[in-house]
């Protein structure tokens, strides 16, 4: 049975944590600061709902070093497809929606050989086809062309619009349900699956059926004035979306820092947060779907996200443009399993770099590029939130320079029962 647990603050030994080892972990941080491993992090550990560790590290900005916050906000990117796939499973149980369909019925732009094949399912568990580094080459030659496209619909962003128009003949790299590749033009389809299937604006379904009930005010894929004003910003040789991918065009992929980023409401990256909202949300999928009293998912939904959906063996791709030799380059992953808008922990887990080694299988996560990551252990009732500057992608042979691996580690390490 789920416990429906709501965060409050409390101290380390009600909850079975080793203060000592939590004082670890904050001079860890303040050295990750000094190091220059990062400008600007925040930290969140809760266990059974209470809060053992909330601290904020560094400065808001390079420009006047204002100190940072615990409730700083933080564009959390690729974390984005998290609230996407929740938006999505609303739909399904709305009775609107289902993962079993073809994409194609949603959106019937895309044209190409196999996409009438493509499921739903498959777009949340990155097993369409797609390969963004496929996709964009080919988007950024028809921006190059400058082709005319039909105006956008109610509630779409035109350049979501014009990313659809301009990649709807896009092959597939792959044959549908055979391999995950990692793909945000596929979590940017689902965000306009979503505002197709509930007649609303992608950002205002989202927020009205999963941030306003769970309280998340910080959270938004429209930013505001109010929360620009305690965003975090980086400096300008940090890595971004035209970093990640440097072919897509930039009118489709604004610097994440940018005012044009905030109108930016993409499924697979526009969302900006902080660590407390986070935490919340990991709550309530430990929780199985509510948060004081309010409902946003069944429990039958969760455990479909929360699951691994991929066939064991089923290979994986993450491709990351290397800034050393110009070319894109397949990141290593061995085992491990996603489920729906979730990175699910299992036993085979190899993967360098995403996950620490401590968590019990079930876990579930979701990192972002550029530093964020948020995760919650059913088996021990820990959710933590890790969000930094990603200062540079490379570093000494890692394809991913942050310390939320060791984080996470020495989290799990702390406790004593």
């Amino acid at each position: 049975m789920h416990q429906s647990v709501s965060l409050r603050d409390g101290t380390p030994e009600a909850v079975g944590f080793d203060p000592q080892r939590l004082a670890l972990i904050r001079e860890r941080a303040r050295g990750w600061v000094a190091n220059g491993d990062t400008p600007s992090l925040v930290l969140l550990v809760a266990r059974k709902g209470v809060i053992v560790l909330e601290e904020a590290y560094g400065i808001l900005r390079p420009s006047d070093k204002v100190p940072l916050r615990t409730d700083s906000i933080f564009p959390v990117m690729s974390v984005s497809k998290s609230f996407t796939a929740t938006a999505i499973m609303c739909l399904v149980e709305d009775g609107l929606l289902s993962l079993k369909h073809p994409i194609t019925v949603y959106v019937p732009e895309l044209t190409a050989p196999g996409t009438d094949q493509v499921l739903v399912a498959d777009l949340l568990t990155h097993t369409s086809g797609y390969d963004d580094f496929a996709v964009m080459p080919h988007v950024a030659k028809r921006y190059a062309q400058q082709l005319p496209v039909p105006d956008p619909t109610t509630g779409q962003h035109p350049e979501i619009n014009r990313l659809i128009h301009y990649a709807g003949d896009a092959p597939l790299a792959h044959a549908p349900g055979e391999v995950m590749c990692y793909s945000s033009f596929g979590y940017a389809l689902l965000g306009d699956i979503v505002r197709r299937v509930s007649g609303e604006a992608f950002a205002e379904f989202v927020r009205a059926r999963i941030f306003e009930p769970l309280g998340m005010s910080n959270s938004t894929f429209l930013s505001t004035p109010a929360l620009r004003a305690r965003r975090v910003l980086r400096h300008d040789s940090c890595p971004d979306l035209p970093t990640v991918y440097p072919e897509t065009p930039s009118a489709h992929a604004p610097r994440a820092d940018s005012e044009a980023f905030d109108a930016y409401d993409s499924g697979a990256c526009g969302a900006v947060s902080n660590a407390r909202d986070l935490a919340v949300f990991a709550q309530m999928l430990l929780n199985g779907g509510t948060y004081r009293g309010r409902r946003v998912l069944s429990r039958a939904s969760i455990a479909a996200m929360t699951a691994p959906q991929l066939a064991p063996g089923t290979r994986m791709i993450f491709s990351l443009f290397d800034p050393t030799t110009g070319v894109p380059a397949e990141y290593p992953v061995r085992g491990g399993n996603y489920g729906y808008g979730l990175f699910a922990s299992t036993r085979d887990d190899r993967s360098a770099y995403l996950n620490g080694s401590l968590l019990s299988p079930g876990s579930f996560s979701h990192s972002g590029a550029l530093g964020s990551l948020f995760w919650g252990d059913p088996q021990t009732g820990v959710v933590g939130v890790y969000l930094s500057v990603m200062p540079r992608l490379l570093a000494n042979g890692a394809p991913l320079f942050w310390r939320a691996d060791h984080f996470q580690d020495m989290v799990h390490a702390a406790i004593l029962d």
